[in-house]
């Protein structure tokens, strides 16, 4: 009879326990490592909520402080390329951005401008805005009081504290037909300052800027959860809304879709300053295309008499015949080249 053949004992079975640890590790480890490269794409050297940068800009690297009038403005003194596309900003004592290295061209008077991030300049260093380029061409002094994310009600009320505070010769207001949507919220990431109607004139409402509105009961929560990039990013794409959108902006209820006349307001309130202040007046359109609430304003402060700079339609028109040296002109902002094309545009348009 042939000697039994030694057999291996049987292994007893894994556990319940030993199971699901086996099948939560990989989970954990790829969990891990999306959350390692989400924060390396998005903020690197971000340790705080990820929620909170899409509420707060003034969280989101960007040179800014709150302002009683204005909500938030430019912080001074600020420099460096700490922000969201490494390009060098400065901000000097006055809150203005500079443009450049080099001492600003002498002159007794200056040209001062303003508007939302196509007069800042996002996306390209200091030397490269349009305001820092127009002087270049002009030889003449130009401040650079445009903001990010600034309505028309905003880019209004910084020029006239600009012309209360400087010797300004020449204002250019420019946006950009959102900026006119803008003018109906009383809060876009920071509170803002808004103007309501009052027969045929507007008032300013807001202001000075109220402290936060108290925190709703799940803030306390969604802001801890915010903390991991992973959260934040999928609770983004598939809760948008009740994540951060309904906390980010809110309109005043009773202006939606009153942007256009209340921009038309705002041309004739700063064309009035302008007048009595023997300051002259320059209305800038940009983007890559207008719309009609953006072309009425224009014609309203046309019939105001105001000189006006319709970009936004004459780059549309560019785009439309072909290929050319506008293709690197835009870039989600206007880059350097076409910073450049602007200046030169304004600067025809002030002779």
């Amino acid at each position: 009879m042939p000697p039994a053949k030694n057999t291996p004992p049987a292994r007893a079975p894994l556990s319940r326990r030993r199971r699901l640890l086996f099948a939560l590790v990989p989970l954990f480890a790829l969990l891990f490592l999306s959350e390692v490269i989400i924060r390396l794409v998005r903020a690197p050297q971000h340790f705080g909520s990820f929620r909170e940068l899409r509420l707060d800009m003034l969280a989101r690297n960007y040179p800014a402080e709150r302002h009683p009038t204005l909500g938030y403005a430019p912080k001074p003194g600020v420099a460096g390329r700490n922000n969201h596309w490494g390009t060098q900003v400065s901000i000097d004592a006055d809150g203005m951005r500079r443009n450049g290295d080099g001492a600003p061209p002498k002159g007794d008077r200056v040209i001062a401008t303003v508007g939302d991030s196509f007069t800042f300049g996002d996306q390209v260093d200091d030397d490269a805005t349009w305001p820092a380029q127009l002087e270049g061409i002009l030889g003449k002094p130009v401040k650079n009081g445009g903001v990010f994310g600034y309505s028309l009600t905003q880019a209004v009320l910084r020029a006239e504290a600009m012309i209360e505070r400087f010797p300004v010769d020449t204002l250019i207001v420019s946006f950009i037909p959102d900026d006119l949507n803008r003018c109906e919220y009383e809060k876009r990431y920071t509170p803002l300052p808004w103007f309501d109607f009052e027969g045929d004139s507007i008032v300013l409402r807001n202001v000075p800027i109220p402290a936060a509105p108290p925190d709703d009961a799940t803030k306390q929560w969604k802001d801890a959860l915010g903390h991991s990039a992973l959260v934040d990013a999928v609770l983004a794409n598939t809760c948008k809304a009740w994540w951060f959108e309904n906390e980010k902006q809110v309109k005043v209820k009773h202006l939606e879709g009153k942007g256009r006349e209340i921009g038309k307001k705002l041309i004739e309130r700063i064309a009035a300053t302008c007048q009595a202040r023997g300051v002259r007046l320059l209305l800038l359109l940009q983007d890559k295309q207008p719309d009609e609430a953006a072309l009425a304003v224009l014609r309203h402060a046309e019939s105001l008499g105001v000189t006006t700079l319709d970009l936004a339609s004459k780059y549309a028109a560019l785009v439309a015949a072909g290929p050319g040296p506008h293709d690197g002109w835009f870039a989600g902002h206007m880059t350097r080249a076409g910073n450049r094309w602007v200046a030169e545009e304004l600067e025809k348009a002030l002779r």
